[in-house]
């Protein structure tokens, strides 16, 4: 059985002004895309998902 271990993502977060949603996206979709190709069969999720409370409009 093959996982993957994610932790402490901190999806939402900004540098001073700087939005990193985009880059968050990014690294988002390579990690769905290594989950693909090296068909894993479960992924764990731990520490802070999210940074605080936002709003993110998906495309």
């Amino acid at each position: 059985m093959k996982f993957i271990h994610l932790g402490d993502l901190h999806l939402g977060r900004y540098l001073g002004d700087f939005d990193l949603i985009d880059d968050q996206r990014y690294m988002l979709d390579q990690i769905i895309e290594i989950i693909r190709q090296k068909s894993v069969d479960a992924v764990l999720i731990a520490g802070d998902v999210y940074d605080k409370s936002v709003q993110v409009r998906l495309q």
